[in-house]
């Protein structure tokens, strides 16, 4: 996305830089899987972990067009502390029947990571798999 196509209110000079909050996130112990936590390709600020990955509609990776047409490879995942969740939830142009959604930024430069979920008592963060690397990556 391009700056000119964010909302002045989602720009990142609008943020203050925060460090990370995440410090547990960032530790170099491994998961279950062998892998650590998934960052913010950005600044390096922990986002999640990929434990947290879970299934959506049968998946945990979609592929994705928004009504720009620009394409999207969002994975779904239980919880993102790593991100600052923005806006008014909206059912509009939503991907996920049920769900609504709202803006999902990096906690500490502000990026647009993806958007948070939420459907009648439960939610999850979709997050762009492009903008998000692994730990020790």
């Amino acid at each position: 996305m391009f700056a000119m196509d964010i909302p002045t209110c989602f720009r990142e000079r609008d943020f203050p830089v925060q460090v990370p909050v995440l410090g547990d996130l960032d530790d170099p112990e491994l998961d279950e899987s062998g892998r650590r936590a998934l960052l913010c390709r950005t600044c390096g600020q922990p986002v999640t972990r990929v434990r947290d990955r879970i299934a959506v509609g049968g998946k945990h990776v979609h592929a994705l067009f928004n009504p720009s047409g620009i394409l999207f490879e969002v994975g779904c995942f239980a919880t993102a502390p790593g991100c600052r969740f923005e806006g008014s939830f909206t059912h509009d142009f939503s991907w996920f029947a049920g769900y609504a959604w709202r803006f999902a930024m990096c906690r500490r430069c502000a990026v647009h990571l993806g958007w948070e979920y939420l459907g009648a008592g439960d939610g999850f963060a979709g997050l762009i798999m492009a903008e998000l690397r692994e730990s020790g990556s």
